[in-house]
């Protein structure tokens, strides 16, 4: 037998248009229905299909109980193993009890409908799921709903036939509920409430849509996470009129949460932002592995110590609970809706392939400028660095020093003890360049057994001192199977001793062969070359003092792109 939905729409087409809609969406037009029975008393025939469920939640069955307590007549089909065919639906109080009808015909689970009638006023919303070719489900059901009591005489006038010829034992009750509840005419003022709430629906959905969108833009345009997640929450409490809203994903490899948060009455305060961080942290452990929602309403009592209505989703990638999304309302009697909770699940997985797509460019990107042998930077990086550190100390007129370090008989270690001992000789050697320089210093393999470290804000003596500290820290350095090694150094400094990248590079290589010629395991500087071997003219003392520091350093040493790149990136 044709569903009510293809029945109305071969009898009445064109009268009648179908609309997409979501599952959400569907549920809520189907309680704004049932909202004029409750809301206005209609001694109604109220006739009912729902998908079936063999689990129904406390309010779904509540609601069941107040339409039939409300309506005159109250006629559910539902299928065999639906969840309320066991629900107590009855109410011994006002002796009104639903009647369930069973549904026999398999090609009908799919559709859903509502259908009121009364002398005042009559209505239906019928729907059906749609599916491809493979039998999954599409997104977005088609819709019809209608006003006219012809439309929905000819809607009882089917149900009439289909309970006759499926359920005959209910058909002399259901055929007498429709001769006492004929709809005959439509109220205006009820026909205008309903299609206001719908006005306001459709509203709101499109609020909501334009919410993820503007996420989803975020999310492509950039991958800096604190920057995607700041405008999801934002978005996500504007679309759904929160209080405030938070977001936390967990940090990787025992790094501390990234948390961003939204209050809609700007700053919240230590206090506010400290409770919130605690409430995170609870919902993040309670819903940690269960990859369920959690939803107080408020109407379903005190939720904590203020009794503010909140809901929280889990953030899931690949079935593994990365953070929760979550959204607290000030309004004690917030009802949180299906469509408001999907929007948040989209959200939350919009967030769990960004932040996803986010750490895997950033552990490309450490690859591609980290050397994989040391765990050192890399030379690509080495030359973005040096010229973004010339660049600044340029503009803030402060020194840059280089060290250029290369590993003694390196070649002799490799034919003596193997290329692994080498590769733990420089292992060992990059971890005690770590520890000997400053945060803001780059230590780098610049190539083979060669390594550099830029000293910003360093100049000469400074970085001369370093590199001794260096030298001697490394000659005490043994590596096991092979024993101690010794390392050459070469220092030199922008701009006392080249105006460009390319001049201060060279100055230092030629410092560092210069200590190799002498002996090696020392540090030279171009203080030590011969004068015919220095890659620049050294000004005279007089010269120095009233030379400017813009002069020192030439006029263009530095190309555009180091110009806007000043900061290097976070690795």
């Amino acid at each position: 037998m044709l569903s009510l939905y293809s029945a109305l729409l071969a009898q009445h087409p064109r009268q009648l248009t179908p609309v997409r809609c979501a599952e959400p969406t569907i549920v809520q037009l189907q309680r704004y229905f049932e909202d004029v029975v409750l809301e206005n008393n209609l001694a109604a025939l109220v006739v009912e299909s729902m998908l079936p469920e063999p689990q129904r939640s406390l309010r779904d069955i509540a609601r069941v109980r107040a339409v039939s307590r409300s309506a005159r007549h109250a006629f559910f089909f539902v299928s065999p193993d639906d969840a309320l065919n066991s629900a107590a639906l009855g109410d011994d109080s006002q002796g009104s009890e639903p009647i369930l009808v069973k549904r026999s015909a398999q090609g009908d689970a799919d559709e859903r409908f509502v259908v009121i009638a009364d002398a005042r006023f009559s209505a239906l919303l019928a729907s059906v799921r749609q599916r491809d070719e493979d039998g999954a489900e599409s997104g977005g059901d088609e819709v019809i709903w209608s006003f006219e009591p012809d439309i929905v005489y000819s809607a009882l006038e089917y149900l009439m036939a289909r309970v006759k010829a499926e359920i005959p034992t209910h058909a002399h009750l259901f055929s007498r509920a429709v001769r006492t509840c004929v709809p005959k005419t439509t109220s205006l003022q009820l026909t205008v409430s309903v299609t206001t709430k719908l006005a306001r629906l459709l509203q709101e959905q499109a609020v909501r849509e334009i919410a993820v969108n503007r996420i989803a833009t975020a999310i492509r345009s950039s991958l800096e996470l604190p920057s995607v997640l700041q405008t999801t929450v934002n978005e996500v409490g504007l679309a759904l009129g929160a209080q405030y809203s938070a977001l936390s994903v967990e940090g990787e490899h025992g790094q501390p949460s990234l948390t961003t948060c939204y209050f809609r009455d700007g700053d919240g305060g230590e206090e506010l932002y400290t409770e919130l961080l605690s409430d995170l942290e609870a919902y993040g452990v309670r819903l940690r592995g269960r990859m369920k929602t959690y939803v107080h309403d408020g109407t379903m009592g005190a939720v904590g110590a203020d009794g503010r209505p909140v809901a929280v989703v889990p953030v899931i990638y690949h079935e593994r609970t990365m953070g929760v999304l979550m959204i607290t309302s000030d309004d004690p009697q917030r009802l949180w809706q299906d469509n408001e909770i999907m929007l948040m699940r989209t959200v939350a997985d919009q967030v769990a392939v960004a932040v996803n797509h986010a750490r895997l460019f950033q552990q490309m990107q450490h690859q591609a400028l980290t050397d994989g042998l040391t765990g050192c930077f890399n030379r690509r990086f080495f030359e973005i660095q040096l010229e973004r550190d010339l660049h600044l100390a340029t503009r803030m007129r402060q020194p840059v020093s280089l060290i250029l370090l290369d590993v003694d008989h390196f070649k002799r270690v490799n034919d003596s003890h193997g290329h692994d001992a080498g590769d733990a000789a420089l292992r060992l050697l990059a971890n005690a360049l770590r520890e000997e320089v400053r945060g803001v210093d780059t230590a780098a393999r610049y190539g083979g057994e060669e390594f550099a470290i830029i000293l910003p804000q360093a100049g000469e003596e400074g970085a001369l001192v370093v590199a001794e500290r260096l030298r001697s820290r490394i000659e005490r350095t043994e590596v096991p199977g092979v024993g101690c090694i010794t390392a050459s150094i070469g220092v030199a400094s922008f701009p006392q001793h080249a105006s460009s990248r390319e001049l201060l590079v060279t100055t230092a290589d030629r410092a560092l062969y210069q200590a190799k010629r002498t002996g090696r395991n020392r540090v030279c500087s171009p203080a030590d070359l011969p004068q015919d071997e220095l890659p620049y003219t050294p000004p005279t003392p007089d010269a120095t003092a009233a030379q400017g520091f813009d002069d020192l350093c030439g006029e263009a040493p530095f190309s555009p792109e180091a110009q806007e790149a000043v900061h290097p990136p976070n690795l």
